[in-house]
């Protein structure tokens, strides 16, 4: 059983901060210092850049092959594995350093009762237009979870896609062919499943929880647009300002990729120096 409600997990695998990742975990440990909070980096790595700015931060390293891509972190957010390593915690908040986060907020949305929750996404997602409509996807860069969902996913024997869409799909593009049955005949027996021996899933792990497992399972509690927008921004960052009559989320993912000229007054406000674009 769980013994506290939430860990902050950074997830990290450079030994070197950019001057926004300095700021995003600054105001992290700032913030949200009165929560456990663990920077997750590979073994091996010097962590002494992160020390200069949070001497007491707890280091947990795993194997490096899990943060050496894009393709085996997100592999990684899907294994069993990550989620018995903190099955002490009733609930994960992924904090990726380009997130950044407003106030402490945390317990109050442990107690909302979600299984997953991130920033909303829209069509056409980092290109979304401002009146895009939006998608049953949040992004996991800053996003809680909670821990025995996860586990109970990865350990159910179900079909990630129904046998019948697989097979659908499998007839009007895959060509006729021994190696064509092959797949088809995995994807109908040992692979495309939640169960995590049998998950060869190699997607974004935010597809995986959101279009997959909130789609499959009727108890997997996904929150909602209307409340995710208040959890989170990422993209279309005024427009969801303005649903929220002025009131700004928890936290944001990705700021200086997106929303640069959005969050940079904000980021200010908070006593940091956000450089304006060259």
């Amino acid at each position: 059983m769980p013994s506290a409600p939430v860990v902050v997990l950074i997830f990290t695998h450079a030994p070197a901060l950019s001057w926004a990742e300095e700021i995003s975990l600054r105001q992290c440990v700032r913030v949200l210092g009165a929560h456990p909070i663990r920077l997750v980096c590979p073994e091996g790595l010097d962590v002494s850049a992160y020390r200069a700015i949070a001497p007491d931060l707890v280091v947990d390293f795993i194997p490096a092959h899990w943060l050496a891509s894009l393709r085996a972190y997100n592999r990684l957010k899907i294994l069993p594995w990550l989620y018995r390593r903190y099955a002490a915690y009733e609930f994960i908040l992924t904090y990726e350093l380009d997130a950044f986060v407003l106030r402490d907020e945390l317990l109050d949305w442990c107690g909302q009762g979600w299984d997953y929750i991130g920033a909303p996404n829209f069509a056409g997602y980092l290109r979304a237009l401002p009146d895009a409509p939006p998608v049953i996807l949040e992004n996991s860069g800053f996003s809680l979870r909670r821990t025995s969902s996860m586990l109970r996913v990865l350990r159910t024997l179900r079909y990630r896609v129904p046998p019948a869409a697989m097979f659908e799909d499998w007839r009007k593009t895959a060509r006729f062919s021994l190696g064509s049955l092959f797949l088809l005949f995995g994807r109908l027996t040992f692979r495309n499943n939640f169960y995590a021996p049998l998950n060869d899933f190699i997607g974004n792990e935010d597809d995986f929880w959101c279009l997959q497992a909130a789609q499959r399972f009727s108890w997997f509690k996904l929150a909602p647009y209307d409340v995710a927008r208040n959890f989170a921004f990422e993209v279309n960052a005024s427009r969801l300002l303005a649903e929220n009559k002025g009131h700004l989320p928890f936290g944001c993912h990705k700021w200086v990729e997106v929303s640069t000229d959005f969050w940079r007054p904000i980021i200010r406000s908070f006593g940091y120096s956000a450089p304006d674009p060259c």
